[in-house]
């Protein structure tokens, strides 16, 4: 891959697999780095809930149309984000920062749009804010949210 022109909208597909090779001081404010559709299938939202041992009483696995837990929606986006980033060991994720501004409902579809809000280097540290938006199929604002990483330069 080194002798690839590096350029940090490239994406390659591997096995079907989204790969994007990110030179990571290339980013600058403002790129987007993450444009996704997210499926909220019932099985998936109870996964989830499952994991975290959700007791909040907002998804009902007996209703196909139950309301989704906000962290879920948080974590469905989020993971999306990171795997487009193609994030090296080594990487602590340090903060996040959510709102949420509506519901959303088992089997809708979110799209998640994510950009850089700070890169900056300190030592021998990266640190690397990104602003995520996910609406609804009607466009609707559903969550905003920032998250920090941090990783080795």
């Amino acid at each position: 891959m080194g002798d690839l022109p590096y350029n940090w909208l490239q994406r390659i597909y591997i096995l079907g697999t989204l790969w994007m090779p990110f030179d990571y001081s290339a980013l600058a404010v403002g790129d987007t780095i993450s444009d996704r559709k997210i499926l909220l299938c019932a099985d998936s939202v109870e996964r989830y809930a499952a994991a975290v041992r959700d007791e909040s009483g907002v998804f009902d696995p007996s209703d196909s149309r139950s309301a989704v837990p906000p962290m879920a929606v948080a974590a469905f986006s989020l993971r999306g984000v990171l795997d487009d980033l193609g994030i090296p060991r080594g990487t602590l994720h340090t903060a996040q920062e959510m709102s949420f501004h509506g519901e959303v409902l088992v089997g809708e579809t979110l799209r998640c749009t994510a950009s850089i809000a700070q890169n900056a280097v300190r030592g021998s540290l990266r640190f690397i804010a990104v602003v995520m938006d996910v609406r609804d199929g009607g466009q609707g604002l559903v969550m905003t949210a920032k998250s920090t990483i941090v990783t080795p330069v």
